[in-house]
């Protein structure tokens, strides 16, 4: 269920569909499935799932011009220090959206994923391959063969 759930969701991101659109597809996924399945009907339900995964992210307002992050000292700002260029979106009429901003960077924090890949076994050995094999003639045979690499990892 998980598999195939996720399988969607980059469909939805990958195609740039609608909540709505989406929500559509569970429905017409889960009439094609045989009763009983697990698949999520609404997009709702499949967030709730997948928040359980841990693959959280944050908003963050930005520059248009991509100049700053509103974040830390620049939070409560509503013009961009460096360009002068409006936080918020323009409406019709050159109406500025206060509340709706014109650009939203999506950060997506590293340790929970980190955390999330080294629970496989099998994707374990994949990351941690190099730290664990030997050179067997004394050849380079791969980056993690030489001494500048191995002066990066102390």
């Amino acid at each position: 269920m998980l598999s195939a759930l996720v399988k969607l969701y980059n469909l939805k991101a990958k195609h740039g569909m609608s909540n709505v659109c989406f929500t559509e597809l569970l429905i017409l996924q889960g009439d094609l499935l045989p009763k009983g399945n697990t698949l999520p009907s609404s997009m709702y339900e499949a967030k709730k799932t997948l928040s359980a995964l841990g693959m959280s992210y944050e908003k963050i307002h930005a520059c248009p011009n991509d100049c700053i992050l509103y974040r830390k000292d620049y939070e409560d700002l509503t013009d961009c220090p460096t360009c002068g260029v409006s936080r918020w979106k323009e409406g019709k009429y050159s109406i500025l959206k206060e509340g709706v901003p014109a650009k939203v960077v999506w950060y997506f924090t590293p340790i929970p994923r980190f955390k999330r890949m080294f629970q496989s076994h099998k994707t374990v050995k994949s990351l941690t391959w190099h730290a664990a094999r030997k050179s067997v003639d004394g050849q380079m045979s791969h980056l993690a063969d030489s001494p500048s690499w191995k002066a990066h990892l102390c």
